[in-house]
């Protein structure tokens, strides 16, 4: 073997740590960029972060509710648990030492549907009492609000509220208890022919289950409850539409004026060095956020350009855009548009929507391209429109959307798009008078 020495030339891009920065700056929303820029401040003695929020410390904001004059609460709100709401109820009643204390475990018990997780013989074996004590105390927790707790399952907690109601409803009951398979399934005919009834009948039974709630301890089980504040907005302003940032959410960054006459004056040269090394990262970062505000800016007036009818006319008239067309137009790469677009909110005439949300495939309507968003929402009106005593069939609203939206899909596409809206099949929706 015969071992040469080559000299190779290539070209590569080095990717400076500013550039890095600069790249993650752009994917960040309004919170995460301030959390970004105090971390810096920590490791940077002449940078001064300022926020639109009253309450924050470290790097963390204070998470409490905090309205400000854009009219949207930005971060979380505490709520009362489920246990709390129990132990409350629980607090009300004059009951003994023993009866007390069996409750108490048992709410602690309590999964978030607000089913009791253990089954009697372990309850017996921990708490050490017997059968008839324990069955005692779960009729009292039955008894609580919200309708339903402390019940073993689907089928025990509709029965319990079942009971609770003021009215008679002894088939209801039978229903759930004895049918409750054909119940879930929606064999309405079979359940009419067991009963012996009419399926006009058996409607106003399946209306009234209905109203009931299966995981009653679900309304508790959110005990930070989210808001989300628009990076940016577009507005109608006279004719035009116009691309405006949010900068009430948005932290801004100064130099603190303390460090100025060391850096302007004669003094160590370590130290000089040092804070000269600083002062270049803030600058670095100022104009890193003024890019990330540009680039946004850009991408929306693109995405409004491109989406202008949406904004307009309405969510049924969302086009197909891809990722790739924005970033031709700008001349930037694809992975920037999906960076700029990521966890960033849009406040349109007709609700708050994700800068992801503008971008889709697209299906054909009368020779232009459709978002398949704009044919889910023509399915839904459709749906919502139907004779619910004779609904459409997937392939009737295939022909309804070829007929009125000039929309030519095949049936197993709507079927898909029904999932997606979590719309049952035309026999699930059936309703009898």
């Amino acid at each position: 073997m015969e071992m040469n020495l080559m000299q190779k030339q290539s070209l590569k891009l080095a990717m400076t740590q500013e550039l890095r920065q600069a790249i993650t700056m752009l994917q960040y929303n309004a919170q995460e960029l301030t959390d970004f820029l105090f971390e810096q401040s920590l490791e940077n003695p002449l940078i001064e972060v300022e926020t639109p929020y009253s309450d924050y410390s470290s790097t963390k904001v204070s998470k409490q509710t905090t309205t400000h004059d854009h009219g949207m609460e930005l971060y979380t709100r505490k709520t009362e648990s489920l246990q709390e709401e129990l132990i409350s109820q629980l607090n009300e009643l004059k009951l003994d030492h023993d009866e007390y204390r069996i409750i108490k475990y048992l709410i602690y018990n309590i999964d978030k549907n607000g089913f009791l997780m253990e089954t009697d013989e372990e309850l017996i074996h921990e708490l050490g009492i017997p059968y008839s004590q324990l069955q005692i105390c779960i009729e009292i927790l039955q008894k609580f609000e919200p309708a339903g707790v402390g019940a073993r399952s689907v089928k025990e907690c509709l029965s319990i509220q079942l009971n609770g109601l003021d009215r008679d409803t002894s088939i209801a009951k039978q229903i759930i208890n004895e049918y409750f398979d054909m119940f879930v399934n929606k064999n309405w005919k079979e359940i009419a022919k067991k009963l012996k009834m009419s399926l006009g009948e058996l409607q106003k039974e399946i209306d009234l289950i209905l109203t009931l709630q299966p995981r009653p301890g679900l309304n508790y089980y959110q005990d930070q409850v989210n808001y989300v504040a628009p990076d940016l907005s577009v507005e109608k302003i006279g004719e035009e539409f116009v691309v405006l940032i949010n900068d009430k959410i948005m932290p801004r960054l100064k130099v603190l004026n303390e460090y100025s006459s060391i850096l302007n004056g004669q003094h160590e040269k370590e130290v000089s060095a040092y804070l000269k090394d600083k002062n270049t990262q803030v600058n670095w970062l100022m104009k890193s956020l003024e890019e990330r505000k540009s680039t946004m800016l850009s991408v929306m007036n693109c995405i409004l350009h491109k989406q202008l009818a949406f904004f307009d006319k309405g969510p049924a008239f969302l086009k197909t855009l891809t990722l790739k067309e924005i970033a031709e137009e700008l001349s930037l790469h694809e992975s920037t548009i999906s960076r700029t677009c990521k966890n960033k909110y849009v406040q349109t005439p007709f609700g708050l929507f994700e800068m992801k949300q503008f971008f889709h495939q697209g299906v054909s309507a009368d020779g232009e391209e459709l978002a398949s968003t704009s044919v889910q929402v023509f399915i839904k009106q459709l749906v919502d429109e139907e004779n619910k005593e004779k609904p459409l069939s997937d392939q009737k609203l295939v022909e309804l959307l070829s007929q009125k939206h000039g929309v030519e899909i095949s049936r197993r596409t709507v079927a898909k798009y029904r999932d997606i809206l979590r719309i049952p099949g035309s026999s699930k929706r059936k309703r009898f008078s």
